[in-house]
């Protein structure tokens, strides 16, 4: 599980880079005519960002509260902020995290999947096959979201769909600890 764990925290703090370097270049191709206050709200992300980078969370947590609390990089830099910190508190508050933010953006494929997979490591599989379904319809070529989905048929004892599921996630471009994780389910249920 502490494998699984880490390997989930590798991948998140991976698209968390991509979501906001995605959030801020879709913000640069916007007109020129930035406020005063746009302009100082990117520099306090900004140097959220770097306080995160140099291991000081919670410094950047205290500042990120200040900014707009409904905002794409406000769950995205907590997001990173909770990665970087990794205690196990920081585990938990992730996971209400991720629910908040897909709640509040129910666009938001990347956080619709974790909050899924969050629901999956809680044993709350009824709210983790929602979201996960969730992310599927935003982006049906994401094969982590066909992995856990696997992941979820095969704690539900439901083997014909999670075979279905990890068929599906192999067709796209997924992680080899992914893929050899797929190998130990089945090996599970009988099928190598």
């Amino acid at each position: 599980m502490k494998k699984f764990l880490i390997a989930l925290i590798v991948v998140a703090a991976c698209v968390v880079g991509c979501d906001l370097a995605m959030t801020r270049m879709s913000k640069a191709s916007e007109p020129e005519t930035q406020t005063e206050q746009e302009v100082a709200d990117e520099d306090a992300y900004e140097e959220i960002e770097d306080l995160i980078e140099d291991g000081k969370t919670e410094e950047a947590l205290g500042l990120l509260e200040e900014q707009d609390t409904e905002s794409a990089e406000y769950y995205a830099l907590k997001e990173l902020a909770y990665l970087e910190d990794g205690s196990e508190e920081a585990e938990e508050k992730l996971s209400v995290l991720y629910k908040e933010a897909a709640d509040l953006w129910p666009e938001w494929q990347q956080m619709q999947k974790m909050a899924g997979v969050a629901a999956l490591l809680e044993g709350n599989y009824e709210s983790a096959e929602y979201r996960l379904f969730e992310a599927l319809r935003l982006d049906t070529e994401d094969a982590e979201t066909w992995f856990y989905l696997g992941e979820l048929a095969y704690y539900e004892g439901n083997y014909d769909d999670m075979r279905t599921y990890f068929e599906s996630a192999l067709e796209y471009d997924l992680s080899e600890t992914k893929q050899s994780e797929i190998l130990w389910f089945a090996e599970q249920v009988g099928d190598r």
